[in-house]
């Protein structure tokens, strides 16, 4: 996998063109007009081959500081949170398509280290058709919508870690499904609804999430041989595995945004998934979602954060889990939620505070405790071009497990191709 990674990056070097985000450009076909002089191949700035592919690479190198004895993994809990003391956390490898706003696509590779070995992943590699103004058709591998986070690439995310709401309900934060998906465009930007569905991709890695290991709660022996006390009381409470509750086959998703008519600065979501769980049953997921922004300036989008400007952003996930007992083959259900809640402040054009409230609820048949997080950041750009990125970050987690953790993190983010400024979300 290195070699790949290795000949993609020297790939990249080469590749002549101009200089736009297919995001950005999503919105505007005139970004795309050829300019001869304004490639910058050490920035990556201008390279855009044949004027409709868009390359981008974002490295984000990580590091902390913890409390004595405290082991960075027990504090991720996803596979693209930090996991050590000093890292590079992801390498992200993009490559948007655009022909005409009618033809758009994009592949986005990860690497990572992992386990004292780096491993890529495949994350999205998808193609969309726009019919009209209002309806586009596509699939592929894409990353499915899912409130304002799921989509979210690692390198525009708010902070250094994922939501624990997210982690906890999506499959490692995120929904990666191979299908196809529809996106239906409301008049006059006023939202858009998304309905997908397919396969889901699974990860391979066989992560502790927090649930305690089975040994640890599994029937003892006393020196005679015989079950120790505890054994009604152990198969009262037979516990789960808290993988078996995420999506494990198949899947289908609705998310819907709606920009509010009495005030355009206002966003809320709604969201909805179904699939089939490791247990041979359903999983059902369900979101809500609120996004307001005060003081922001109307660049051609709607009002924008931006400096001066104030957000809050809120999402809540809930969790219906169905499953059929392994001892006994009784059917169960199971139910879980929590939230996110954030909010930001413009302190300039390129420097942003923010602070985030995380909570997830007890899940006790998965072992799954009751847990706060409480982060505050501050997130600015080093360069003129906004190209390198440095975030501080302070996370104070609180739960059953985990009895009052502390943790500081410095996060530095490197980005070549595309425009300057990754703190703008990119929406696929």
């Amino acid at each position: 996998m290195n070699s790949r990674i290795f000949l993609f990056l020297a790939t990249l070097g080469t590749l002549p063109g101009n200089a736009q985000d297919s995001h950005d450009a999503h919105d505007d076909s005139s970004a795309y007009e050829y300019k001869v002089g304004e490639v910058n191949y050490f920035t990556g700035e201008g390279v855009n081959p044949g004027g409709f592919l868009f390359p981008e690479l974002f490295i984000d190198t990580t590091g902390g500081v913890f409390e004595p004895g405290t082991n960075p993994e027990d504090l991720a809990t996803n596979e693209h949170d930090p996991r050590s003391e000093a890292s590079i956390q992801t390498i992200e490898m993009h490559l948007d398509l655009n022909l005409n706003d009618v033809l758009t696509g994009g592949f986005r590779g990860v690497a990572q280290e992992f386990e004292g070995s780096w491993e890529g992943n495949l994350e999205e590699a998808y193609l969309h058709h726009r019919l009209n103004e209002y309806l586009a058709i596509g699939g592929g591998q894409f990353l499915n919508e899912f409130g304002f986070q799921a989509s979210k690439h690692i390198h525009v995310w708010d902070f250094v870690n994922q939501n624990l709401v997210n982690s906890r309900m999506l499959n490692e934060g995120e929904l990666a499904t191979q299908g196809g998906e529809a996106i239906f465009s409301l008049p006059g930007n006023a939202g858009r609804i998304i309905i997908g569905g397919g396969g889901v991709r699974t990860h391979n890695h066989d992560h502790d999430h927090g649930h305690g290991d089975e040994e640890e709660h599994g029937h003892h022996e006393d020196e005679d041989g015989d079950h120790d006390e505890d054994e009604n009381h152990d198969e009262e409470e037979h516990h789960y595995d808290i993988d078996q509750a995420f999506f494990n086959d198949w899947i289908f998703s609705t998310d819907a945004r709606f920009r509010m008519p009495f005030d355009d600065s206002m966003t809320t979501t709604a969201s909805i998934a179904i699939g089939e769980n490791g247990f041979g049953e359903n999983t059902y997921v369900y979101g809500v979602g609120l996004e307001k922004v005060w003081g922001a300036h109307d660049h051609g989008n709607g009002p924008e954060f931006c400096e001066d400007a104030v957000m809050l952003r809120s999402e809540f996930i809930g969790r219906s889990i169905h499953g059929i007992d392994d001892e006994d083959g009784g059917a169960f259900e199971a139910d879980d939620y929590g939230f996110s809640t954030a909010l930001f402040y413009g302190l300039t054009e390129s420097t942003t505070l923010s602070i985030r409230h995380d909570w997830v609820s007890e899940l006790a048949e998965f072992e799954q405790s009751e847990r706060h997080r409480f982060s505050p950041a501050i997130t600015t750009f080093l360069d003129r071009g906004e190209r390198i990125r440095a975030r501080i970050q302070y996370d104070y987690d609180h739960g059953d497990d985990l009895p009052g953790e502390h943790a500081a993190w410095l996060q530095l983010q490197f980005q070549w191709g595309g425009q300057g400024g990754s703190h703008i979300g990119h929406d696929h």
